[in-house]
């Protein structure tokens, strides 16, 4: 008896078991979930198309845009479109998706996508960015990253910018170092997550001027431009004339002065720190003469100390120069330095003093490193 109750339990429960899987099985159902996907007003073509990332549940669309993703159970999933485009950037859209029943979204419309314009205003410290504004009706955010590889995503790069406004499509990043290539890009957001990213660009930052307020756009009360020395009066900054920005160096002298040697009438040390030994350097100013009458000139030279100031180059500024802003340019490879540079400007008149004018003007002195 006790042999047949045991086997009695054992059939019962395998009948139990048949009886579950019936009820699952006819539970289990499986279904369809469709739809479109748009952009820019016309159908999408050739989007992924998936629900949880899942392979057996993704698909693209068709030439009309259109998809279809069959066998698809019961439960809610995190439909994700997203599109490569050519210039390289990207859109998706995300949306949470409940299937009880055989699903046809509506027409899904991805935004447009985020383009990044090649980089401008380039220096040794900073570099101008600039996009292409999206339509997502959805916007939270313009995210922008910055890395030093072009391997540039979310989790790689160094997030530098948020911009909340739509049409807030630009911004200056400063502090960057002096020759050194910066990637970036920029990712567009709603507030669940990502709409998309722009393509990658990439600039190389310029060596830095080592010459301080070269442009002359720095100066004091008394119009004495910062970060120079000056031995006398005969130098000022003033808007009359400039190469560029909004002030140059103005020379002028009517009566007697004669500098025949240091120290000179305008200069600036550069500390011997900054310059690499056995690299090569351009050395550039502009110059305008208005007046130079008789024996009047300006030697500007580079040298090793204010003793030596003709060891690396002079160059001589007389009268015979026609009207307009002229460029003086030279390259020398820096020798093993052990003391400051210095920079000079020197005004010589010779004796006997002829009594006429002298003025001319100076603008964007620069000391760089070449590659």
């Amino acid at each position: 008896m006790k042999s047949i109750s045991i086997k009695l339990i054992a059939v019962l429960i395998i009948i139990s078991m048949i009886g579950c899987d019936e009820k699952i099985s006819d539970t289990d159902s499986k279904f369809t979930v469709s739809g479109k996907a748009v952009y820019n007003s016309n159908p999408l073509a050739d989007a992924k198309v998936s629900l949880d990332n899942i392979s057996n549940y993704s698909t693209y669309t068709d030439g009309d845009g259109n998809f279809k993703i069959s066998n698809v159970p019961e439960g809610n999933y995190n439909l994700t479109i997203s599109k490569n485009l050519p210039d390289g950037n990207f859109t998706e859209i995300k949306q949470n998706v409940a299937v009880t029943e055989n699903t046809n979204l509506s027409d899904l419309k991805l935004p447009k996508a985020v383009y990044l314009y090649p980089l401008t205003e380039i220096t040794s410290s900073s570099a101008k960015i600039v996009w292409s504004p999206t339509d997502a009706n959805d916007f939270r955010e313009y995210k922008v990253y910055r890395h030093t590889t072009p391997g540039l995503d979310e989790t790689s790069g160094t997030l530098i910018y948020v911009a909340t406004a739509i049409n807030d499509t630009s911004f200056i990043d400063s502090e960057l170092f002096e020759s050194t290539t910066y990637y970036y890009r920029v990712y567009l957001m709603n507030e669940y997550g990502r709409l998309g990213g722009s393509n990658i660009n990439s600039i190389k930052t310029l060596y830095k001027n080592l010459i301080k307020n070269g442009d002359f756009e720095l100066f004091n009360s008394t119009n004495e431009p910062l970060d120079w020395l000056l031995e006398n009066d005969v130098w000022f900054t003033s808007n009359q004339n400039f190469q560029s920005g909004k002030h140059g160096l103005r020379g002028e002298r009517n009566t007697y002065l004669v500098e025949l040697g240091p120290p000179a009438s305008l200069r600036q040390f550069i500390p011997y720190t900054s310059i690499v030994p056995g690299k090569q350097y351009t050395f550039s100013f502009y110059y305008k003469v208005d007046s130079l009458a008789g024996n009047s000139t300006l030697k500007v030279s580079l040298g090793r100390n204010v003793q030596d100031a003709y060891s690396i180059f002079y160059y001589d500024i007389d009268g015979n120069i026609p009207a307009g802003w002229y460029n003086y340019s030279f390259t020398f490879t820096a020798p093993q330095l052990i003391e400051d540079l210095v920079l000079s400007c020197y005004v010589q008149v010779n004796i006997p003093f002829n009594g006429e004018p002298w003025l001319m003007w100076l603008d964007n002195f620069e000391l760089k490193r070449t590659e």
